[in-house]
């Protein structure tokens, strides 16, 4: 979802094809299918991204069966879901998100911290950002619990920060927000994660620019993610 997370990197030198990714190694394999998504949600339009979106699941479904054990490809099948559900919304939408949720809460079973902690970062926005019962599961409490617990694993990062602050200033508590904004402001562009820390760091300066105005911000991040399906 990082989704997202959370969330993802610069183009590597590898050949996209499944025959390609049975060739490297794990981590690898996950590089190569992290990039290719984030390519495709930070530059493609919607049409196209919801084709390369449904071409990215089956690969990777075919590396969570590799590695059923990993949280990662867990996590990136959620993430996956959620843009989906985005980029081509209709009735199949909330069942998608309803998979990615379970997908993410399994992935914290593995291995909590994956992905630096992705999968709390990705469910906190799904909670805070989907309306709640009867329509969807938005809670919140919960998202809070969620996002403070990636934050307490990773105090320093870009993402922690940014989404907990993110959170506190969708709440208009503008004075909770600015401190996480600003340690997020702190945080460096990585190297595996240019292009979307790159992304991140352009919506930070306008919710810095939102908590010191104490006014809400005219643009959100993970809402192309999801869209407002309160109205």
């Amino acid at each position: 979802m990082n989704f997202f997370v959370h969330l993802l990197a610069a183009m590597v030198c590898f050949c996209l094809s499944t025959g390609a990714v049975a060739e490297t190694t794990a981590e690898e394999a996950l590089q190569v299918l992290e990039n290719e998504w984030a390519e495709a949600f930070y530059r493609l339009p919607a049409r196209q991204q919801t084709e390369k979106f449904n071409a990215l699941l089956p690969r990777i479904r075919e590396f969570k069966a590799r590695y059923p054990q990993r949280a990662e490809p867990l996590i990136l099948e959620a993430v996956v879901l959620c843009t989906l559900a985005a980029s081509d919304w209709g009735f199949s939408s909330l069942s998608r998100i309803n998979e990615a949720r379970a997908l993410l809460i399994a992935s914290i079973d593995f291995d909590p911290r994956a992905m630096h902690a992705t999968a709390y970062i990705t469910l906190g926005n799904l909670y805070h950002r989907l309306p709640g019962w009867p329509i969807s599961f938005g809670d919140d409490k919960l998202a809070l619990q969620y996002l403070e617990a990636a934050h307490r694993m990773f105090p320093d990062s870009l993402d922690s920060n940014y989404f907990l602050g993110d959170f506190w200033l969708h709440e208009d508590e503008y004075d909770k927000a600015l401190p996480y904004l600003e340690k997020a402001e702190l945080a460096p562009v990585r190297a595996t994660q240019r292009l979307s820390d790159e992304k991140l760091k352009e919506e930070l300066k306008v919710a810095l620019t939102a908590a010191r105005q104490r006014k809400s911000p005219h643009t959100d991040f993970f809402s192309d993610l999801l869209p407002d399906i309160d109205n």
